[in-house]
């Protein structure tokens, strides 16, 4: 298994995680704040198709559709507790775009030159190397897994994992 292969199957993955958390959620599900200040999955689905958009966009994924109007705003991440979460959009679509951003994710990983993925990563943080950074864009993804299972547990749903 090369670093590529390693880097999409670990989105992949992620995906996969994403996808058997939310595969019964109903849209009333998806507005459900487990506690107060928490997010929705339908948040937490939203965040993750604009985060995966924007690794689409920094690996230069062909084809990049630009992000519906006003998306950027409703789901950046603020460091405040939420607020209301009622009105984020159908999450069907936002399951689409989900899905589309992290396929082009996929898609442009394997032609990450290899010397790129040791240089210094794009935007300080935890990861030492562009390659490392592109890895947690992955466990971002697997992080926000944990939310959507406190949801389904506070639904009253059965574990999936």
């Amino acid at each position: 298994m090369t670093t590529p292969d390693a880097l999409a199957a670990a989105y992949r993955m992620s995906g996969q995680l994403v996808r058997r958390m939310t595969n019964d959620l109903s849209p009333a599900d998806f507005r459900h704040q487990p506690s107060p200040g928490a997010n929705t999955a339908a948040w937490v689905i939203g965040h993750l198709a604009v985060t995966l958009w924007r690794t689409a966009d920094r690996l230069g994924a062909p084809d990049h559709a630009p992000l519906p109007a006003g998306l950027l705003d409703a789901f950046t991440q603020t460091g405040k507790p939420a607020g209301d979460q009622s009105a984020l959009g159908d999450p069907a679509e936002l399951l689409k775009l989900f899905d589309a951003n992290l396929a082009k994710v996929i898609e442009a990983v394997p032609a990450i030159p290899a010397a790129k993925l040791t240089e210094p990563p794009a935007r300080p943080g935890l990861a030492a190397t562009f390659g490392e950074g592109v890895l947690f864009g992955a466990l971002h993804v697997a992080m926000h897994s944990g939310q959507l299972s406190l949801i389904r547990r506070s639904l009253g749903k059965p574990p999936v994992v």
